[in-house]
């Protein structure tokens, strides 16, 4: 017998969904804020992962690569906002790959890996305490 109630798994579902719809912002944002601050069109790049984001976050990925390095480093709220959207983005695929073929079931899952992911991409991608690979690059 579960322990979730209906009510209960409804909840944790729309608030699942609002975190994914939240992080999908984020991502957006962050793509069209780093172009912008490296010279890129910062709103084509907002606009095209808003409308097509599983092509433009790897596009853009491979396209950065052309572009010239920040001049300087993203500010705290950018960090934060970037550490969500990459964390929320990674949470979803991975709650795909490991729940059933079920959206709330999804959504039930999604929750807490937000609760793990948003915390290791801000460590792996944005804070240099830790000796992070990529974080100029993000």
């Amino acid at each position: 017998m579960s322990s979730i109630t209906p009510l209960l798994g409804i909840a944790i579902a729309l608030f699942g969904g609002l975190l994914a719809l939240s992080s999908t912002i984020c991502l957006c944002y962050i793509i069209g804020a780093d172009a912008a601050a490296r010279g890129a069109s910062g709103v084509g790049w907002a606009l095209f992962s808003v409308f097509l984001l599983p092509i433009a976050g790897p596009a853009y990925v491979v396209y950065r690569t052309r572009l010239p390095a920040r001049d300087d480093p993203p500010a705290r709220l950018e960090r934060r906002l970037g550490a969500f959207g990459i964390g929320g983005t990674a949470a979803a695929i991975v709650s795909a790959l490991v729940a059933p073929p079920d959206p709330v079931t999804q959504l039930l899952a999604f929750v807490p890996l937000v609760l793990v992911f948003v915390p290791v991409v801000a460590a792996i991608c944005y804070d240099p305490s830790w000796g992070a690979r990529f974080a100029n690059r993000f």
